[in-house]
């Protein structure tokens, strides 16, 4: 694998895995993609974001790599990222379920629709590419899921009115779809991120930011590449023991 991703050599840890990352052209899902690119994997990357993809591709020069733009709350579009990775490498091996969208409100001033959106990306979209990955997965031998939860999705916050519960549901499919299909060679895991200094943090208000800052012990954001660590090691391998589990990655907030 060439260094273009960050200028360090990966180890290998992925080599001849093919992995699907969804949500992949920012943030966490691009720091994951650019992270499992060094460490070997032949990558499909999606997002509803063409030229984030196009970006990443070129990121990536020396990596196997193809792009899929397209909705992972469409069935269409999630059956057609997990068919990629099939036909351009033969299998999928790892699913990284990260593609979602934060939004910040409280019930009060959430519209039915909110909810509906978040649902559709974060919960629909999560079900159906976990959904279609399983079905691949089954005619190969087997697999790895993560699956992107939250501290959101493991306890209660204020303003998360509809991104909290979208996220109980990744933690719920990642402990049911893990039970349902251990027994057939696919493990299913999740991270639970605190909060990350990505691009969807900016627009947030300093007045809600400040405080959830401190109420992280380790006393500052987390970074992109951080989670992608964890995501890497519950995806590969030296994970081959561990399904059902949901690894906080959050400086400590869940600890208190």
């Amino acid at each position: 694998m060439a260094e273009s991703a960050s200028g360090v050599a990966g180890t290998g840890r992925l080599r001849g895995k093919a992995a699907v990352v969804t949500g992949a052209a920012k943030g966490i899902g691009r720091a994951t993609a650019e992270l499992f690119a060094r460490e070997g994997a032949r990558l499909v990357v999606t997002d509803v974001d063409e030229a984030g993809l196009v970006s990443l591709r070129e990121r990536l020069a020396g990596a196997e790599v193809e792009a899929v733009v397209g909705d992972v709350s469409v069935v269409e579009d999630a059956g057609r990222m997990i068919r990629t990775s099939v036909e351009r490498f033969g299998r999928i091996d790892i699913l990284v379920a990260n593609a979602g969208v934060i939004p910040l409100n409280n019930i009060v001033d959430a519209k039915p629709e909110d909810w509906d959106h978040v649902m559709a990306v974060d919960g629909r979209g999560m079900f159906l590419t976990c959904k279609y990955a399983v079905e691949a997965m089954l005619q190969s031998g087997g697999g790895s899921i993560v699956c992107l939860s939250s501290i959101s999705g493991m306890a209660g916050q204020k303003e998360q009115s509809t991104y909290g519960p979208a996220k109980f549901v990744a933690t719920g499919i990642t402990k049911h779809l893990a039970v349902e299909w251990a027994e057939r060679g696919i493990r299913v895991n999740a991270v639970a991120p605190g909060t990350i200094q990505t691009e969807a943090l900016a627009p947030i208000p300093e007045s809600y930011k400040a405080p959830m800052k401190a109420a992280h012990p380790i006393g500052r954001f987390g970074e992109p590449s951080e989670v992608a660590n964890a995501i890497l090691f519950l995806a590969s391998d030296e994970a081959s023991f561990i399904t059902g589990a949901i690894l906080p990655v959050d400086g400590g907030y869940l600890a208190q």
